[in-house]
């Protein structure tokens, strides 16, 4: 049974340790902002938190896998970013806003990811099994949940679907759950913060769409 309590967090290391720490989750925290405000100045905040936090994943971490995954984010989000500035890449009388997906394509989405999730949790447990230096994953299904559902979530909103504050909603809830099982209380508190930034942000494009 774990001791954490809510005492335990150190209250002031919350955002970081380095300079680098602090910049990269500040970004992270205002680039979602920017986002939930349909603002494109989120994006580069997004890139510059992407790439701060692999070079920390590498250089001081020795996380490779995080570091690999961060590295992956730098051009999902310059992608999201080219997207948001051809207007989404719709007709010029089309007006870029954020609407629902029609239920068969939601229901797609559903399968899709259900379907790339189990791929990645057999492939990393296989890559686990066979190469040495791969250590075997923790909470496998609902660390594959997270990975997989991200980059859903940023393709979607690269897009302004409505689902990807859906399918952020899941992959906060489990980073919280994931953190505080991991002993690792100030990530867990970050993801909580995402947890409220992500309602924010599906409270200001719901608004949109009824506008």
């Amino acid at each position: 049974m774990s001791n954490l309590s809510l005492d335990a967090i150190p209250w002031l290391q919350l955002f970081g340790t380095t300079p680098l720490e602090i910049i990269a989750t500040l970004s992270a925290v205002l680039g979602v902002v920017l986002i939930a405000r349909q603002n494109i100045l989120g994006w580069p905040l997004g890139i510059l938190w992407a790439t701060i936090s692999a070079w920390l994943a590498f250089t001081q971490w020795q996380l490779v896998s995080d570091g690999i995954l961060y590295l992956t984010y730098i051009p999902i989000q310059l992608y999201c970013w080219i997207v948001w500035a051809r207007g989404g890449g719709i007709r010029q009388e089309d007006p870029f806003v954020p609407i629902w997906l029609p239920f068969k394509k939601q229901l797609f989405v559903v399968i899709a990811a259900f379907l790339c999730i189990v791929g990645w949790a057999f492939g990393v447990s296989t890559l686990a099994a066979q190469v040495s230096w791969v250590p075997e994953p923790a909470l496998l299904w609902r660390d594959s949940a997270t990975t997989v559902l991200n980059f859903f979530a940023q393709f979607l909103q690269a897009h302004k679907r409505m689902e990807n504050w859906v399918i952020w909603l899941v992959v906060n809830l489990l980073g919280i759950h994931i953190y505080w099982v991991k002993e690792a209380p100030i990530y867990s508190v970050q993801y909580a913060i995402f947890l409220v930034l992500g309602i924010y942000g599906w409270v200001k494009w719901h608004r949109s769409t009824r506008s």
